[in-house]
Formats: structure tokens, C-alpha cells, sequence
């Protein structure tokens, strides 16, 4: 991940995990982090898709919530998780400054919803 651009990315603990990420405190837009993410998935585990059955379901539940909410804030098309293989539909610029406040808006209210914190 460091190496994709993503400097500030932790090391995992002695499990191998990851601590849960902060996105701000990556320091680095949500693009950038996803594409480094890309580019590192085949590195993980089980490629990428290591967790419980419940953290896994828990994750997709979260991100079609967020997917949801970002289409009812002016991106009718953006796809549920997994639908388009990471890739956004013309006319959606994952960097815009507009797209990046909708996204946090929409992670809020989806952490809050679920009760996630």
C-alpha cells in the first residue's frame, strides 16, 4: 500500500490483521486508497476477502447502504459493491471535491445507521 501511494497505511498486529481505517487519517483520497487497494488485493489472504462470514456480510451491508445513499445525493448511477468490478460509470469523478463530501456524508450516516460508530 505505501508503495501505491498510500504512505501513512499501518503495519498489521501480530494476528496479521489490520486496524480499523480512518480514511482521513490516511491522508490520501478515497480513489487513491482504492486504487492501492487494487493493486495490492492479490497479497491478502484468501485475496482480500478474509474476515468472518458476519464481517463480510457486515462490510457489503455497509457499502450497498453508502452506495444507496450516494445515489439519492446526485450519483443515480453509481453501482452497489462488486456490481462493476471497482469501475464508476461515465460522468462520476471519484476525486471531485463534490463526490469526496457526499461519500464521507454518506459513510456517516451509514456508520451511524448500523450503529458502527
Amino acid at each position: 500500500m505505501r508503495s501505491h501511494g498510500v504512505p501513512s497505511f499501518p503495519d498489521p498486529d501480530s494476528q496479521g490483521d489490520f486496524p480499523p481505517l480512518d480514511q482521513g487519517a490516511l491522508g490520501v483520497s478515497k480513489q487513491a486508497s482504492l486504487e492501492a487497494q487494487g493493486s495490492c488485493k492479490h497479497l491478502l489472504s484468501k485475496g482480500g476477502t478474509s474476515g468472518t462470514p458476519q464481517q463480510r456480510q457486515q462490510k457489503l451491508a455497509f457499502g450497498l447502504k453508502v452506495a444507496q445513499c450516494l445515489r439519492t445525493h446526485g450519483y443515480p448511477t453509481f453501482p452497489d459493491p462488486g456490481s462493476s468490478g471497482q469501475r464508476l460509470p461515465p460522468g462520476i469523478d471519484p476525486s471531485s471535491p463534490r463526490f469526496e463530501a457526499a461519500q464521507a456524508d454518506c459513510e456517516q450516516r451509514t456508520r451511524k445507521d448500523l450503529g458502527l460508530g
